[in-house]
């Protein structure tokens, strides 16, 4: 496999420029209804505010997590992190760094909790990170995959925000979907950040049927892309 080839390569010159005077996504937007995305944020957030009065551990949380149906585990694993887990056009989303290290690494204090957002990404809203995406499987000749957005924040007092772009960097695996998997294929995810900021990361793992990359904190428009 040519990993070696694809390591976080960023993409700059005529690309950026084109991308700079305006955001690149639609980071909030999913194509699941408004109400059951309501539905499952109030189960989750009425799991946070258990945990966060320090009666459930970190244990407890994982496990009330994966309850979200569809989309909180992949290939058997688990997400570490409690969240929005909604993104249908893959074989399921998860965190797989601790919340302790997230928690760790962003510093957030006794009343704060790593908070993750995922839904489908579509296209016709975010028609400037397609392109960028587009542009960016092109110039390493590869094929263009599902696409998610992808938001890692946190909650506190029942108030979510972003964390930092310049944080520690946080594990997430993605299940590749069998109509777009492929034995001996080389995968890599394209991350999108607002400003036009386009950057090729790794597939960190040797499974076919899953990607493992490394980000940060704070939203982005994601997609895989097949070699």
């Amino acid at each position: 496999m040519m990993k070696a080839s694809i390591i976080k390569k960023m993409l700059t010159g005529a690309l950026a420029v084109s991308l700079v005077m305006a955001p690149v996504m639609s980071v909030g937007a999913t194509t699941t209804t408004g109400s059951t995305e309501s539905i499952v944020e109030e189960i989750i957030e009425s799991s946070t505010s258990v945990a966060s009065s320090g009666s459930s551990s970190e244990g407890s949380t994982i496990s009330t997590v994966a309850e979200v149906p569809h989309t909180s585990s992949v290939a058997g694993v688990k997400t570490s992190t409690r969240g929005s887990y909604l993104a249908t056009s893959v074989n399921g989303t998860a965190i797989t760094t601790s919340v302790t290290t997230i928690a760790q690494g962003y510093g957030l204090t006794g009343g704060e909790v790593p908070y993750a957002k995922f839904s489908n990404l579509d296209p016709k809203k975010s028609t400037l990170a397609k392109q960028a995406i587009d542009m960016a499987a092109a110039s390493q000749g590869a094929t263009v995959g599902p696409m998610v957005n992808i938001e890692l924040g946190k909650m506190a007092g029942g108030k979510y925000s972003l964390l930092s772009s310049d944080g520690a960097e946080i594990s997430i695996a993605l299940g590749i979907p069998g109509n777009f998997a492929k034995g001996g294929a080389t995968f890599a995810m394209v991350r999108v950040r607002a400003g036009g900021v386009v950057t090729i990361l790794p597939d960190l793992d040797e499974n076919p049927n899953t990607i493992t990359f490394n980000t940060t904190g704070g939203a982005g428009a994601y997609a895989i892309i097949r070699y």
